[in-house]
């Protein structure tokens, strides 16, 4: 009978371990940076070990996530999770603060050397982003101001923060920084500077299009607009877009061009 709960705790065990693995990916990115990804939500979360605790950067939502989370975060440290930062106040990376909080964690939004993180405010995906830069790994968290896995979301700042905020991540860092976006493979910079690339062309040719009195149903069915959107599509989705959110897109871009021109 020992060896029979023996051999059933092990496979619990195992199938705990498979379970941990299967909701959250673990990206090693150096000894005391990890990134861990929710399958779910797909938020880049950053896990940092600091000579001042063991940081968590955007904890994602959903309580059977975050018991999935702190698994994973356990098994790579064993030490508490004990400050929480955010790249932006979107449910998607604050959801899990609370869970952690509860923990004993802080919420830490002031000065950030002490963790040895360089942090940079702009304004682009929402009126707040914030960028930290871990020198010891090289790496820079932007969250949402780059993604990797959908289209880019600049409504915010509109071009100007847009091009601000990506000049500053550039900024930061060599060559050889690993860019983190807040979802979809983290990259390097000649990657952000495709995606700048690409996303101003998106802009210019659907200020173009308007202005041509074009509706939003032919904007959609637009050729070079439909070649546009798949540069973004990097991992290949088919379909990339659903039709609501492909037309909310061109809304939205046009909603910043018009917010753009009456400011002028």
């Amino acid at each position: 009978m020992s060896i029979f709960k023996t051999l059933l705790a092990m496979a619990l065990l195992l199938l705990s371990c498979a379970a941990v693995s299967a909701s959250i990916q673990v990206q090693a990115v150096s000894p005391h940076l990890h990134i861990l990804t929710g399958k779910d939500y797909g938020t880049n979360i950053g896990l940092v070990e600091t000579p001042s605790g063991l940081v968590l950067i955007d904890p994602m939502p959903g309580e059977q996530y975050l018991a999935a989370l702190e698994k994973a975060i356990q098994a790579i440290n064993r030490k508490p999770v004990t400050h929480v930062f955010n790249t932006h106040a979107h449910t998607d990376h604050t959801g899990g603060n609370a869970y952690f909080i509860s923990r004993g964690a802080q919420l830490v939004t002031g000065e950030m050397r002490q963790f040895g993180l360089f942090h940079h405010a702009v304004k682009s995906h929402t009126t707040t982003d914030n960028i930290y830069y871990h020198k010891p790994s090289n790496a820079i968290f932007v969250g949402d101001v780059f993604d990797t896995s959908w289209h880019p979301t600049f409504y915010a700042g509109g071009v100007a923060g847009f091009n601000n905020a990506i000049d500053t991540v550039l900024r930061i860092g060599d060559e050889q920084s690993l860019v983190v976006p807040g979802h979809g493979v983290a990259t390097d910079k000649a990657s952000l500077r495709r995606f700048r690339k690409n996303t101003l062309e998106w802009v210019d040719t659907i200020r173009l299009l308007s202005m041509q009195g074009l509706s939003i149903e032919q904007i959609m069915t637009n050729k070079k607009v439909i070649d546009l959107v798949e540069r973004f599509n990097l991992s290949g989705k088919s379909p990339f877009l659903p039709q609501k959110a492909y037309q909310r897109f061109i809304e939205r871009t046009i909603q910043v061009i018009e917010r753009e021109r009456g400011s002028v």
